[in-house]
């Protein structure tokens, strides 16, 4: 599925390379006029991608994938056989559509790949324009013009549309539980979906903008622009393949902090600099790359979080925000007079994004903030038992479970933790996460001791909270978790006690220890 989705997307994204050299090459198109029009593809894909999205939740990858590329090959055939400038103008905006691919892979790879390598799948993923530049540099090679070669990439676009209808294996995506669009509503206003339209539409900017800014201001060669652009992107996939492993294995936010940190760094350095290519280009690459490193984990964070019967709509909803964000450079060149205006904007924004993640660490690394609707059926009376340890590397997936267990479960967690008893609930990250997980339910925290008299009237308390709808968290030392449990469960008449775990192969799993 990986090596599918992947080779799927490097051949959508080859469609929107062709049009920036066929207005340079058949019509001599101004560098300004051209950065305008090459944002064209970008705003139909920033529009595709949400309806994609929820057709994707709706009829799986195996229907649309095939979909979105032969709507792609008809654009790309349109563009090849164009023989006007309007026609050719309205055939590169159609290319557009290949944005719905990225959608459309993300969700299956979301789906189908097990929680512990979903980062790194989703990364590889991410490669699709090493794909896309690779067949750029062939085709080049051999059709500098662009029209033969598009008329190539429209058959091959049919031919994977064939292949991946008959390849691609949906997995069941459960029952969908809540609408679409609180789904669009709640990926539309988290602070992932800015962040993330940062780092990707930086890099599809660079893909896109790149080239014209190049022999705009550094006078290089249409050819050298080119060549330098498809090094830049290759680098910044790879880039975004690193982000993704790091999301499976570490939390996320420091990683975002330094990576847009150092690319604001590198913006005003270029605004001091703006010239010289032996500067321009090696510090343009290191952006890029930071870039992609920051949209690798952003997307792996996403997809570890969006539910599987809605993360195609939580794709449309991030890759539309995305490509809008990447049309940010388009307007700061033409509305900057210099170059170095432009560069002094984009450092301006990249480091208020830094103070942002930093400030708000823990929110930033437990991912989108999913709200889940009770299911049907009985309300139980449930004990979780959790250790810090495993909110120490997931509190994300830990807090998730959590969250989905108490729309439907009176609950009542036990969390062992040998923090310094002042910072045991100040600075708990599972009762922070718990309450921006659930913004419809109280959510307490309480310290309990292990003489029988304590846990009493601590359980008399629990009890109340829990009678008005309240989450409620009672922390204790790990050495006296099991007894304060045990203590707990006979004073509330629990119907089960269980225990949730985290692990980076499997996420966060809830183990049934004792049942009524």
């Amino acid at each position: 599925m990986v090596v599918v989705a992947t080779v799927g997307l490097g051949l959508n994204l080859r469609a929107w390379i062709l049009f920036g050299p066929q207005l340079h090459d058949r019509f001599e198109v101004p560098p300004r006029d051209q950065v305008l029009l090459v944002g064209l593809p970008l705003l139909v894909g920033a529009f595709v991608r949400l309806p994609v999205g929820v057709l994707t939740d709706r009829y799986g990858a195996r229907v649309m994938f095939p979909v979105v590329s032969l709507g792609t090959a008809a654009s790309v055939v349109g563009l090849a056989v164009a023989e006007t400038f309007p026609a050719v103008v309205l055939a590169g905006a159609a290319t557009g559509i290949a944005g719905g691919a990225f959608v459309v892979g993300g969700a299956l790879l979301s789906r189908s790949v097990p929680y512990g390598g979903r980062g790194l799948a989703l990364g590889v993923f991410g490669l699709g324009p090493v794909v896309a530049v690779g067949i750029s540099a062939v085709s080049r090679a051999f059709d500098p013009d662009g029209r033969s070669a598009a008329l190539v990439l429209g058959g091959l676009l049919v031919a994977f549309a064939g292949v991946a209808a008959g390849l691609v294996r949906d997995p069941g995506g459960g029952r969908r539980r809540g609408s679409v669009m609180t789904m669009v509503r709640l990926a539309s206003t988290t602070s992932l979906s800015i962040l993330y339209a940062l780092a990707l539409g930086g890099i599809v900017a660079v893909a896109v903008y790149l080239p014209v800014y190049l022999t705009m201001v550094l006078d290089l060669t249409w050819f050298a622009a080119l060549a330098v652009t498809g090094a830049v992107v290759g680098l910044a996939a790879f880039a975004r393949l690193v982000g993704g492993w790091w999301t499976d294995r570490r939390p996320t936010a420091r990683l975002l902090t330094v990576c847009y940190a150092f690319a604001a760094g590198l913006c005003l350095l270029l605004a001091v600099r703006p010239t010289g290519w032996w500067l321009t280009i090696p510090v343009i690459t290191a952006i890029a790359i930071c870039d992609g490193i920051a949209s690798g984990a952003l997307l792996a964070l996403i997809g570890k979080a969006a539910r599987a019967d809605s993360v195609g709509a939580v794709m449309g909803v991030t890759g539309a925000v995305a490509a809008l964000g990447s049309l940010l450079p388009a307007a700061l060149l033409i509305a900057a007079d210099h170059a170095a205006v432009s560069w002094l904007l984009l450092a301006a924004a990249l480091l208020g994004v830094a103070l942002y993640v930093r400030a708000r660490d823990l929110r930033i690394s437990m991912g989108l903030a999913v709200h889940f609707e009770p299911a049907a059926g009985p309300t139980v009376m449930t004990v979780a038992v959790v250790d810090e340890s495993d909110t120490r590397w997931g509190v994300a997936a830990v807090v998730s479970r959590l969250a989905e267990l108490a729309t439907s479960d009176e609950l009542v967690v036990v969390y062992g933790s040998d923090a310094p008893q002042r910072s045991r609930l100040s600075g708990n990250a599972l009762v922070a996460g718990l309450r921006d997980r659930l913004p419809r339910h109280g959510v307490v925290g309480l310290q309990a001791a292990l003489y029988r008299g304590a846990q009493d009237r601590l359980a008399g308390i629990l009890g109340d909270f829990v009678a008005v709808g309240d989450v409620a968290v009672a922390v204790t030392p790990a050495a006296d978790q099991r007894h304060v449990a045990a203590r707990l469960c006979s004073r509330l008449r629990a119907d089960r006690l269980l225990r949730v775990s985290y692990s980076l192969a499997d996420g966060a799993g809830l183990h049934e220890v004792w049942k009524r």
